[in-house]
């Protein structure tokens, strides 16, 4: 999967000893790679970090190497940087990319004016994706193709341009993939502040529109696993016949947990709009994982196709 952000090439190439997992990618695996090969940065999806978060804790375990983790695929929950920084000592850095951005779109490092606040005021960029490399530039555009402000507020179509952005697929296969300007479309819908970090809201085809406005489901399941009942969450839009598409709360709990819906909702009051609260809590036994261990929301929506919501009537 995009050679794991460079690493295959980039460990290497900058003289390092590499470190791959294999096939078990569970909490007492890699905690024990990581310990007995004197791991001092690694990457992943946020899923396995969750795990690993999971063994540490309910085991008393400690990293004793691990500076630095790099962590894409999905937005990081804030809770998740907190946990590595407050509880291991480990700083948490984001990544955002795709196999046509070659693979890296952004990172979340510090510029020493952020670097030099406390980290509680950090965090405000930390749970960002944040900036380009040299050479790449981002963009904002709404569906109409007109530029967005770039205030850390409003949503956007992010679009992506520069020399390691892919300008064709083999045997151009879908056609021309470049706006006008030389944009590549990455389907993602994002903010960008005046720092120039980005953050990912939602994917285009994942964002919930409801009353003509958009709900960010990436925003509500990184509050919602935040909860200490829970190992994964997932949100959904449901449809609605007066506002379209409604959210939906699907949540795993952690073994040995009890189901509560109001406790979970009530754990997102002043944490989120009242308008974007889900319609409903639904538990699952399993929430799918893709191939690159992200939530996978194709399956999950096959999975709830027979789901109505209770405020639908």
């Amino acid at each position: 999967h995009a050679n794991a952000w460079g690493i295959a090439f980039g460990g290497p190439a900058a003289g390092s000893k590499l470190v791959m997992p294999g096939a078990r990618m569970d909490g007492p695996a890699i905690y024990e790679l990581l310990e007995t090969e004197g791991v001092t940065f690694s990457a992943a999806v946020p899923t396995v970090w969750q795990g690993l978060l999971n063994h540490l804790r309910e085991n008393n375990l400690k990293l004793s190497t691990v500076k630095r983790v790099l962590i894409g695929g999905a937005a990081v929950p804030e809770s998740m940087i907190r946990a590595f920084h407050d509880e291991f000592g480990v700083e948490v850095l984001q990544g955002w990319g795709m196999t046509e951005t070659s693979p890296i779109g952004t990172l979340s490092n510090m510029t020493p004016e952020l670097a030099a606040l406390p980290f509680e005021e950090q965090l405000k960029w930390r749970v960002k994706q944040g900036t380009p490399p040299l050479g790449v530039e981002l963009k904002l555009k709404n569906y109409a193709g007109q530029d967005m402000p770039h205030d850390g507020s409003t949503y956007g179509r992010l679009m992506i341009k520069g020399p390691t952005i892919a300008r064709a697929y083999f045997r151009d296969e879908g056609g021309e993939i470049l706006d006008n300007e030389g944009f590549f479309d990455t389907g993602d819908v994002s903010t960008i502040d005046d720092h120039g970090f980005m953050q990912i809201t939602d994917r285009a085809k994942d964002v919930i529109k409801s009353g003509g406005e958009w709900i960010s489901s990436i925003e509500i399941e990184n509050l919602a696993v935040g909860h200490p009942k829970v190992a994964l969450a997932a949100v959904i839009g449901s449809a609605h016949p007066k506002w379209d598409e409604r959210p939906v709360l699907l949540i795993k709990l952690k073994e040995g947990e009890t189901e509560d819906k109001q406790e979970h909702l009530d754990f997102l009051v002043g944490k989120i709009a009242k308008w974007w609260m889900p319609d409903d809590v639904v538990f699952l036994a399993d929430i799918p994982l893709g191939a690159t261990g992200k939530i996978d929301k194709k399956l999950l929506r096959e999975q709830m196709k027979d789901y109505r919501l209770p405020t639908a009537g």
